[in-house]
């Protein structure tokens, strides 16, 4: 039996309308953050629609000049999609990763105050920015900075540690590890490896000595350690990380993304 002609085209149709309901799903199921950065969540739902509308046009107007291995690379193409998703949800699930990590937090202060002090909320990225651009008038504030703590027996005995966070700069692949070495209060005890950490202090010249602060990585290629300063804390706090803990926003300028 003869199959119709318009039917490639048809297919097509199909695949642009299914690529629209895969962008919408990847927006509102939690995983955009594993393909994107959620800053450019505007940008996917307008290409969503875009796709949307034109595979509806497709669809009552199929193609005149698809083939039938046009129509394939389509299929090839949503099937990689779905591939895609199969393999990040697998992954999810075995690193116990939060699927609603892009999830914005209710909005914060833009400094808090502790002891009679009062500090400006900075994330990790943004006061690494503060340190590398030599920005003066910056670097004699009190900040209230969040991130992981990164243990090495080096950094123990100098009673510091790195505290870190991942900045996804596009997507997951491409993300890196930033951090800084903090030093703990005076007899103040070092936060445990690995813990989630608000530090409060003011940044201090500390020359980076040979790999302390990069032993605590482990050796891992994609990480960044502030080599010039160390942040002085005054104060130390757990507190639980927000999804994965990652960065996805860097501001020059108050309120920082925190």
């Amino acid at each position: 039996m003869k199959l119709p002609r318009k039917l490639p085209g048809l297919v097509e149709a199909a695949c642009l309308l299914a690529l629209a309901g895969f962008l919408a799903y990847l927006l509102m199921a939690g995983n955009y953050w594993m393909y994107l950065n959620p800053r450019f969540q505007a940008l996917s739902w307008a290409a969503a629609a875009v796709l949307a509308v034109l595979g509806a046009y497709s669809l009552a107007r199929p193609p005149a000049g698809s083939t039938w291995m046009r129509a394939g690379l389509y299929v090839l193409v949503i099937v990689m999609c779905l591939a895609s998703e199969v393999g990040v949800r697998r992954m999810l699930d075995r690193q116990g990763l939060d699927q609603a990590a892009q999830a914005e937090e209710a909005p914060l202060p833009s400094r808090v105050s502790k002891g009679g002090v009062e500090y400006v909320r900075i994330n990790l990225g943004e006061l690494f920015d503060i340190v590398g651009k030599e920005q003066r008038g910056k670097m004699g504030q009190d900040y209230a900075v969040r991130g992981f703590a990164r243990r090495s027996p080096s950094l123990d005995a100098k009673g510091e540690f790195v505290l870190y966070r991942v900045a996804l700069y596009c997507c997951y692949a491409d993300s890196t590890a930033v951090g800084i070495r903090v030093r703990a209060p005076k007899g103040g005890a070092l936060p445990e490896n690995g813990a989630w950490v608000v530090a409060y202090g003011r940044l201090e010249p500390s020359p980076l000595e040979g790999t302390d602060a990069q032993d605590a990585f482990g050796g891992a290629a994609f990480a960044s350690v502030e080599p010039t300063h160390a942040l002085a804390a005054r104060l130390l706090e757990p507190e639980k990380a927000p999804g994965t803990g990652m960065m996805y926003e860097w501001r020059s300028e108050e309120p920082y993304a925190f």
